[in-house]
């Protein structure tokens, strides 16, 4: 018998965390860094002889941006594989959302040091992500399962069983906003980033933002649903009590 911790998705999950956590370390980096300065002064050599050294780069977007894409992608082979093997367990079901909520949080956080004009802005998207996500996991996984099923969705308001109960809607929703937050951080390095004719920063524009702000619509939904059902929930106990 299989320990829940070595399921093969949970394995999936753990190189999730692994890849985001070499993602943020590149993307964090110093920009340069000057070789390690020699212990006894010597009068620097002519340029001509020999040259300086140059500069180390220890900041590399393609490399952080890879590994955030490829923990990205692993989000979609950890529930294929719990279908694939049966390994579905209420652990990975919890590991899945912390880790998703955590990789876009730490991408904004990084975000808010490339673009500090929009910190107001990120920290609201990042607080009404997290905010949302737990209110919601939390409102339907105490009683009725899975946040995603139509049990736990009976009851909520019509954007939200829209977006659940649409796959398209939901993955064009969740993959642009997250693709979003990624072509931010790809564009402040290479403004002219792309593929042939088709810029990055004209697919960002027209194809993710419109995701990113509907998610935004949708997480604001999430939110009052969650938190109207929690209030609601306990009413119900006070009155019981009551009785």
């Amino acid at each position: 018998m299989v320990h829940v911790c070595l399921y093969v998705p949970n394995l999936i999950g753990y190189a999730r965390i692994v890849l985001l956590f070499v993602c943020y370390a590149v993307a964090r980096a110093p920009a340069s860094a000057s070789p390690r300065a020699p212990r006894r002064p010597t009068p620097p050599p002519a340029p001509r002889f020999r040259p300086p050294h140059p500069a180390r780069r220890l900041r590399d977007w393609k490399l952080a941006a890879s590994c955030y894409m490829l923990s990205f992608a692993g989000d979609l082979f950890d529930g294929w594989a719990a279908r694939k093997f049966d390994q579905t367990s209420q652990f990975g079901y919890v590991l899945d959302m912390v880790t998703d909520r955590c990789a876009t949080t730490g991408l904004i956080s990084i975000l808010c040091g490339l673009y500090p004009k929009w910190i107001p802005s990120l920290l609201f998207c990042q607080m009404l992500d997290l905010g949302s996500h737990w209110y919601h996991m939390y409102s339907t996984s105490t009683e009725r399962g899975h946040h995603k099923s139509k049990e736990a969705l009976a009851e909520r308001n019509v954007v939200l069983r829209m977006y659940y109960g649409s796959y398209p809607l939901f993955a064009y929703l969740c993959v642009g906003a997250e693709f979003f937050w990624i072509a931010l951080y790809v564009l402040h390095y290479a403004p002219d980033f792309g593929v042939g004719p088709l810029r990055l920063a004209f697919v960002c524009r027209y194809g993710f933002a419109p995701a990113m702000a509907l998610k935004s619509v949708v997480n604001l939904a999430q939110f009052g649903s969650a938190a109207e059902n929690l209030a609601l929930r306990d009413m119900e106990k006070q009155g019981k009590k009551r009785d």
